[in-house]
C-alpha cells in the first residue's frame, strides 16, 4: 500500500459516501456533520435520486473522476466490488465500515483474502469491521460512531477497537484537547498500526499519537514507525487491551504467567519509548501537557510546585503526589521568602496553601506565581483552581495573574481543579494565553510523569528488531523431555547442566534414580540439605520439598518423597543438594515465545518481591549494557527494604547475561524458563532449580 494514499485518504478534499441513506444512523453519523460544516460530498446511491437534500449517483464511476476518500457503508461483499471500483477510477482510499469478515473465521477470512486483492498495491484501505475515521482540522467525518464536537490540535488517534474510539474521543473533550485525526483501524486488512504512526510521523501538525492496541500484526514494521515519530519529536502513548491481574507470586508460577501477553507488551512498548497507559483515562491524562505545551517546550519534570487554595486542598495534593510518583522539593530556600508575603508559620511550603490573604493584594498572586515558576528545582507549576463550565467569572481572580506568570515562565504553568470534573470551553483564552489546565489532581500527576518520560526518553538511533536474526539461537535438539503438567520439560539434571554450560553458578547436587535411597557423593555436600522430586515442575505445590536435612536422615526424606510422587502419578527421581545461604531470592527467566519476541525476566523473590511486586525485563538478544540496567532497576537499592543487606550488582550482571546465552544456545526448542530461586548470598548468586519448558 502506498502510504500517500493513506495521507491522502486521512487528509481529503473530496469525499464520496457509498450507500449513503437518510434511513442509516451510520450514514447520518457520518454525511450530516460534514454537511453541516459546509463540506462538498458526493453520495452514491443507485435506488434514490436524492439524498439529504443533495443529488446523487448511481456508482463511483458515474462521478468520473477520483476522489480522495470514499466511505462504505455497504455489505462485506458489495465493499470489495467497491474497492474494486475505487482502484480503477484512481481514489485515494476507502474506509470499509462492514464486518463479516476475518473476525468471523475461515470464510470471513476468505473474504477478507478477496478484500485486499481487490485493494492492490496502492489503495489505502481503513478496516473493514471499523467506524472509519475523521479528520478534525478539515471536518472530513468519515466516522459512524456518532456525532461529537471536537477541537482540532496535535493529537492523533488510532484505536483498533472502533467503540473504544469514541470513547477516546469523549474523554479527549472532557479534557478540552485538541485532535487532529482519529481512526478505527478495525481488521487491518490493508492498513495496519504501523502505516498509520508512520503518516502521523510525518505529519507536521501532529505532536501526540495515542494508540489503542488489540495486536500488534507486523511488530518489526510498527516499532520501525514509532522509531521515525520518536526521531521526529513526537510523542507516541499507547493502551494495550486485554490486561489481566497478573500473579506476582514468583515462587508459584510459570514465567509464562508472570510474562503474558500484556506484560510482554507493556515492557516492549517501553523499551522502544512508547509511553503505556491502564485505561483510556488514564491514556488522555497522560496526553493532556504533551498536547497543550509545544514539544519544543518538553523537557524533564523532575521537581513540580503546587499552589492550592485551602490547607485541604494542599494535603489532597501532597498525597496525590506521593501515590502517583511524582516529587514534590521542599523549597526551603523560598520559605523566608514567603513567610514575608503569606503569614503562618506551620503551613508547608510546597504545596502551598495560598489562603484568602493572597486575594488582597491584585499584585500579589503574579508575584508568588512568579517566584515559584523560577525557583530551582520547580520543572513545573501547578495550581489547584476552578476551570469547570461556568466558573470563568469566579476564576479569572487567580487565572489571569497566573496567565501573566505563564507568559515570563520557562516551565509549564498548569491549572487543575482537585476532582475530576470537565474542563470547561471558556479555558481556550487562557490556553492562548499559555496555561495549560488538566482534569483533576491525579490526572495532573500522571501528565506531568508522561511529559517527564517522554521528554527523557533518548530518541533511538534505529529502531531495534523484535524478531532478530543477529544473535538468535542456532542450536537444534534439547536434551530428553518428560511430560509434566507444565509442558514438555528438561530434566533437572539436565537444566542444571545447561545452566552450568551458560555460565550461571550452581549449587551442588546428587541425583538419586527411582530405585536408590542413597549416594556416597552425599557426604560432599555438606550439612544441611536439600531433598526434593527432581523431574516435577512447581514441587513445593506437591510437598515435595524437604529443607535443612542431615545427611544420616537423607533415607528417611527420600522414602518419603517417594510416597508423595506416588501418590501424585510423578517421576519418582530425587534430588539432594546442598542447602545455599544467602541474604535474597532473584528470579531469572525467560519467555521465549511472544507475539513481540523472546524477553528475559529478572526480578526480586521471596519477601522482597511481596514488598516490591518488581518483575522487569528486556528483548532477547540482550544488547551490551542491558543486563546492568535491568539489574539496577529491579535490585538498586533493594538493601533499603526492612533492613535487607545490599546486593551486589556484578554478579547479578553475570548471571542475567549467563540466562542471556543460556537463550542463544538453545532459544529454538525453549519456549520459558525459570531459575526459581536464584540465590543472593555473600559470594556471588547460585542457582538452586531451574525448570525449562520446550515448546
Amino acid at each position: 500500500m502506498n502510504r500517500r494514499n493513506l495521507a491522502r485518504l486521512l487528509s481529503p478534499r473530496s469525499i464520496a459516501v457509498v450507500g449513503a441513506s437518510e434511513k442509516l444512523g451510520m450514514s447520518n453519523n457520518a454525511v450530516l456533520p460534514m454537511l453541516d460544516a459546509g463540506r462538498d460530498v458526493h453520495l452514491v446511491n443507485p435506488n434514490r435520486d436524492s439524498l439529504y437534500d443533495r443529488p446523487t449517483v448511481p456508482s463511483l464511476t458515474a462521478l468520473g473522476e477520483p476522489v480522495d476518500a470514499v466511505l462504505s457503508l455497504v455489505s462485506a461483499e458489495r465493499s470489495i466490488d467497491v474497492l474494486r471500483e475505487a482502484r480503477e477510477l484512481g481514489c485515494g482510499g476507502v474506509a470499509v465500515a462492514a464486518a463479516g469478515f476475518a473476525e468471523l473465521g475461515a470464510e470471513g477470512r476468505a473474504l477478507q483474502d478477496r478484500l485486499v486483492e481487490a485493494a492492490g498495491d496502492d489503495l489505502a484501505v481503513v478496516g473493514p469491521n471499523c467506524s472509519g475515521f475523521m479528520n478534525v482540522r478539515t471536518r472530513a467525518n468519515l466516522f459512524t460512531g456518532g456525532r461529537i464536537a471536537l477541537r482540532p490540535g496535535p493529537v492523533a488517534l488510532v484505536s483498533q477497537s472502533g467503540f473504544l474510539l469514541r470513547s477516546c474521543l469523549a474523554a479527549g473533550q472532557q479534557r478540552q484537547l485538541g485532535f487532529g485525526v482519529a481512526v478505527s483501524s478495525g481488521n487491518e486488512a490493508v492498513c495496519g498500526l504501523a502505516d498509520y504512526v508512520a503518516t502521523f510521523a510525518t505529519d507536521p501538525d501532529t505532536a501526540v499519537i495515542c494508540l489503542v492496541i488489540e495486536k500488534i500484526r507486523d511488530a518489526d514494521a510498527f516499532f520501525a514507525a514509532v522509531a521515525d515519530a520518536r526521531s521526529a519529536g513526537k510523542a507516541v502513548l499507547a493502551l494495550k487491551l486485554g490486561r489481566t491481574e497478573r500473579s506476582r507470586d514468583i515462587m508459584r508460577s510459570h514465567t509464562g504467567a508472570i510474562a503474558d501477553e500484556s506484560w510482554v507488551y507493556e515492557l516492549v512498548l517501553r523499551q522502544h519509548g512508547v509511553v503505556t497507559a491502564r485505561d483510556v483515562d488514564d491514556l488522555f491524562d497522560q496526553a493532556q501537557l504533551l498536547a497543550q505545551v509545544p514539544p519544543e517546550r518538553w523537557r524533564a519534570t523532575r521537581g513540580v510546585a503546587v499552589m492550592a487554595s485551602s490547607g485541604g486542598v494542599a494535603g489532597v495534593a501532597a498525597d496525590l503526589s506521593v501515590e502517583e510518583g511524582v516529587e514534590l522539593p521542599d523549597l526551603a530556600g523560598l520559605e523566608p521568602w514567603v513567610r514575608e508575603r503569606i503569614p503562618g508559620e506551620e503551613s508547608s511550603i510546597n504545596p502551598l496553601d495560598l489562603t484568602g490573604f493572597v486575594m488582597r493584594d491584585p499584585d500579589l498572586p503574579r508575584e508568588m506565581f512568579t517566584g515559584y515558576a523560577q525557583a530551582p528545582g520547580v520543572d513545573a507549576l501547578v495550581l489547584c483552581w476552578w476551570a469547570g463550565q461556568g466558573d470563568e467569572s469566579w476564576a479569572k481572580t487567580l487565572l489571569d495573574p497566573f496567565a501573566e506568570a505563564a507568559a515570563a515562565a520557562d516551565v509549564p504553568l498548569v491549572v487543575s481543579p482537585v476532582e475530576a470534573t470537565a474542563i470547561g470551553d471558556w479555558t481556550e483564552a487562557y490556553r492562548e494565553r499559555g496555561i495549560a489546565f488538566c482534569r483533576g489532581l491525579r490526572s495532573t500527576f500522571r501528565a506531568v510523569r508522561a511529559l517527564d518520560r517522554v521528554a527523557s526518553a533518548p530518541v533511538p538511533a534505529a529502531p531495534r528488531s523484535v524478531t532478530p536474526t543477529a544473535g538468535a539461537p542456532t542450536a537444534g535438539n534439547p536434551p530428553a523431555l518428560l511430560d509434566s503438567p507444565a509442558g514438555p520439560i528438561v530434566g533437572f539434571a539436565d537444566a542444571m547442566a545447561l545452566l552450568e554450560r551458560a555460565g550461571v553458578p550452581v549449587a551442588p547436587f546428587v541425583v538419586l534414580p527411582h530405585d536408590v535411597d542413597d549416594d556416597p557423593g552425599i557426604a560432599s555436600l555438606g550439612t544441611p540439605l536439600v531433598v526434593k522430586l527432581a523431574d516435577v515442575p512447581h514441587r513445593t505445590e506437591l510437598g515435595a520439598v524437604r529443607l535443612g536435612v542431615r545427611p544420616d536422615d537423607v533415607p528417611e526424606a527420600v522414602r518419603d518423597l517417594r510416597s508423595v510422587a506416588a501418590r501424585h502419578g510423578v517421576p519418582a527421581t530425587v534430588a539432594v543438594q546442598a542447602m545455599a545461604a544467602g541474604h535474597g531470592e532473584a528470579f531469572v527467566g525467560i519467555q521465549g515465545r511472544s507475539d513481540l519476541g523472546p524477553v528475559l525476566l529478572f526480578g526480586r523473590g521471596g519477601i522482597l518481591l511481596e514488598l516490591a511486586r518488581k518483575v522487569d525485563g528486556r528483548l532477547l538478544p540482550l544488547e551490551p549494557g542491558e543486563a546492568a540496567a535491568l539489574v539496577e532497576e529491579v535490585a538498586g537499592g533493594v538493601g533499603a527494604i526492612r533492613g535487607q543487606q545490599a546486593w551486589d550488582a556484578a554478579p547479578l550482571v553475570a548471571a542475567v547475561e549467563a540466562v542471556g546465552r543460556l537463550w542463544q544456545a538453545n532459544g529454538r526448542w525453549l519456549a520459558t524458563a525459570d531459575l526459581n530461586p536464584l540465590v543472593v548470598t555473600a559470594g556471588g548468586v547460585v542457582a538452586v532449580d531451574a525448570l525449562l519448558v520446550a515448546g
